[in-house]
């Protein structure tokens, strides 16, 4: 039997005393590496086949030492995305808050678990203080909340919380057939996969045609409920928009809420359906929704924005669930989303239907968050870091964070106007996000190639100078823009400005994309780059 590790344990693991701290931040600073680094929206990478790659992979039989796997891991990083880059503008990513990254670092360092509190201390007290804290700014006094990997699994927790709800005994028996769920259509695309994940089904989620704000035609909304009670269906949830990617679509919550209820009523209907409210994004706007605002010290189209959306969320207080995505403009480190629902009796339903929890439950020692969630083995960080920002910002902090991106915004806007062949289209969006045509009629009159093939071609050209470490804006492309939900489609493109430092670097941002424009007139009429006409993916938003 051995009487040594074949480990130094010192050198491999913390110690019980935390003495050898320095040497965990010292790997830290050697997976960094160069201090020096460059600008660029994206670290450099070459291209590859995954195939290929592979192919050449096997695990060694001995292992290296930590100089040299460390040193190498650093090509892990190869083609992402460098937030922290000024040039970094390809959609809602934002640089983390060093503190929250400091945070969920030793969260990790310490392997804290959130399955229970026995073994995860605090955290999930944390977890439910970040809930109520955030349900309080809509004046929900009793939320409770559950961290989780992405609005996808905020949207998970959301249906299957309202199927719980209308049909109690689903837990245990299963899902009816007469269930569907109706959602904005300009909702994540992502809500069929859940239906079809929850065993409701993807076609059971109706869709609700739009109008021109992109807001639901509440008109038709009624119109739909109507018909699907005639069916014989049960509107299990209704899945609101509460601010997305592009557009920035947000249902007014009160409107949505009379309707289907009003309707439901009139058709002697005696359930109310679970109202969600998809606000992973539109959740920044809560922090207006209190008493006290720094509204008053920024321009009046800001303010107008803000409170526009803040008008749509009045509603909220009948709502039974929302969605935040601190990851996205939260300031924390991926992944960082929080379910959170107006009161505990939710964790009872999204149980097994086999426990019930009582005030016992919440004595220390004795709450077992497993037991309503998707995940045993559940990862903490999120919690560490949504708390550190929460804390580190206050509402106040939250707010002018929010001001700032609009300034930003417009403050891009505005240099963009400057340049005769840059056009900003999204003027309806409440949003800070900037979509824009670009004027290449040179390229279409010259050469045989339409407007959507040179689009194409022109984004590949900047992703691939992104992908060899240039520093030209990262911005990205919609194949299918509509100004507003009755406007025809255009091929347009998108800038996120979401660092707030990209702001004191927007007149070099722009001269630097409008070069890049120049050179891509040029190689494209030169011959030196050729126009595929092979559709690229759309983005995901």
């Amino acid at each position: 039997m051995r009487t040594n590790s074949f480990f130094k344990l010192e050198d491999e693991f913390l110690n019980s005393n935390e003495d050898n701290f320095d040497l965990f931040l010292n790997k830290l600073s050697e997976i960094q590496g160069n201090k020096n680094k460059s600008q660029s929206p994206k670290v450099p990478i070459i291209d590859f086949n995954y195939d290929a790659e592979l192919s050449k992979f096997a695990l060694a039989f001995d292992g290296e030492d930590s100089e040299k796997v460390l040193d190498n891991f650093q090509a892990v990083f190869n083609g992402s995305i460098r937030p922290h880059s000024t040039y970094s503008l390809f959609n809602m990513v934002p640089t983390p808050l060093l503190d929250a990254v400091a945070a969920t670092t030793l969260t990790q360092l310490y392997n804290v678990n959130s399955l229970m509190d026995d073994f995860g201390g605090q955290l999930l007290l944390t977890e439910q203080q970040i809930s109520r804290g955030v349900g309080k700014l809509v004046g929900w006094n009793e939320a409770v909340g559950i961290s989780c990997n992405g609005g996808k699994l905020t949207l998970l927790y959301a249906i299957k919380l309202a199927i719980a709800k209308l049909v109690p005994n689903s837990n245990k028996k299963g899902v009816p057939s007469n269930l569907v769920v109706l959602t904005n259509e300009s909702s994540h695309y992502c809500v069929e996969h859940v239906c079809s994940i929850l065993g409701i089904g993807s076609e059971q989620c109706v869709r609700v045609p739009a109008q021109k704000d992109w807001q639901m035609d509440y008109q038709q909304l009624e119109e739909i409920v109507t018909l699907q009670v005639s069916k014989g269906k049960q509107i299990a949830a209704v899945i609101c928009c509460g601010g997305t990617t592009i557009n920035f679509a947000h249902d007014d919550t009160d409107k949505a809420y009379t309707v289907v209820t009003k309707t439901l009523e009139a058709l002697g209907e005696k359930y109310v359906p679970h109202f969600h409210l998809d606000s992973v994004i539109g959740w920044l706007w809560f922090n207006f929704k209190i008493a006290g605002s720094n509204l008053e010290t920024t321009e009046k189209s800001i303010q107008s924005k803000i409170n526009q959306v803040v008008q749509r969320q009045a509603g909220l207080s009948k709502f039974d669930s929302f969605g935040v995505d601190f990851h996205k403009n939260g300031l924390c480190p991926y992944s960082t989303s929080f379910f959170i629902t107006k009161s505990k009796e939710a964790f009872t339903a999204l149980n097994d239907g086999s426990y019930e929890y009582s005030d016992e439950d919440y004595q220390y020692g004795k709450f077992r968050a497993y037991r309503y969630t998707i995940e045993n083995s559940r990862p903490a960080m999120g919690i560490s870091a949504a708390y550190i920002t929460l804390k580190r910002l206050g509402i106040s902090g939250f707010q002018n964070y929010l001001i700032e991106l609009h300034e930003m915004s417009l403050h891009f806007k505005n240099e963009m106007k400057k340049e005769d062949k840059l056009t900003v289209i999204n003027d309806y969006s409440l949003g800070w996000e900037l979509v824009f045509l670009i004027d290449f009629h040179i390229l279409i009159e010259e050469t045989k190639h339409n407007e959507g093939i040179i689009a194409q071609g022109f984004i590949n050209y900047c992703w691939n100078k992104c992908n060899q470490g240039e520093m030209v804006p990262l911005i990205s492309f919609v194949p299918a823009y509509k100004v507003h939900a009755e406007s025809v489609e255009q091929v347009a493109y998108l800038l996120y400005p979401i660092n707030l430092a990209s702001r004191n670097e927007a007149t070099e941002i722009i001269d630097s994309l409008k070069g890049v424009i120049a050179d891509f007139e040029q190689d494209v009429l030169t011959g030196n780059y050729e126009l595929s006409e092979k559709a690229i993916e759309k983005p995901i938003r």
